[in-house]
């Protein structure tokens, strides 16, 4: 679909059919309707909810937040609206997942990002060097005690 101001009924019938087909598979709660799609995609603001590219006249897609699989719901709550690149990026992966890979990768948090992270407590996310440590650590670290020959020797 294309994201626009006016949004195809019909279009919107066969999606939620498509959903509704998928999830019935899946074994999944919840019946979604063209009105909860249509609430769900104007609610966005022509925004992916996941990285925040503009969506105003491109395609886009729905996104289970917690995927069929993972027994997520087949509601608008767990609905985003997502471009392609999101969509097929989170895949089946968990939404703390995702979520944090996004935050890594831009340097802004959309909505969606900002309140998955603090519903997983995981708010605060940096990589951790593996190769440098704290001042404080390199400097006390095993100068101390000297060999043979007077060198500082430096444990590891």
């Amino acid at each position: 679909m294309k994201y626009q101001d006016h949004l195809d009924s019909a279009a919107l019938e066969q999606y939620a059919s498509a959903l509704n087909t998928r999830a019935k598979q899946a074994r999944a709660s919840g019946r979604l309707s063209a009105s909860d799609l249509r609430d769900r995609i104007l609610e966005s603001g022509g925004l992916c909810e996941w990285c925040g590219r503009g969506l105003v006249n491109d395609a886009f897609e729905l996104d289970h937040i917690i995927s069929l699989k993972q027994r997520g719901a087949n509601t608008a709550e767990n609905l985003a609206v997502a471009c392609p690149d999101c969509n097929r990026q989170k895949g089946q992966k968990h939404p703390a997942r995702f979520a944090a890979e996004i935050s890594l990768a831009t340097p802004r948090k959309t909505a969606l990002v900002k309140r998955i992270l603090r519903h997983y407590a995981m708010e605060s996310l940096e990589q951790a060097s593996l190769f440098t440590e704290p001042a404080s650590q390199r400097e006390s670290a095993g100068k101390d005690s000297r060999d043979s020959t007077g060198e500082p020797h430096y444990r590891w």
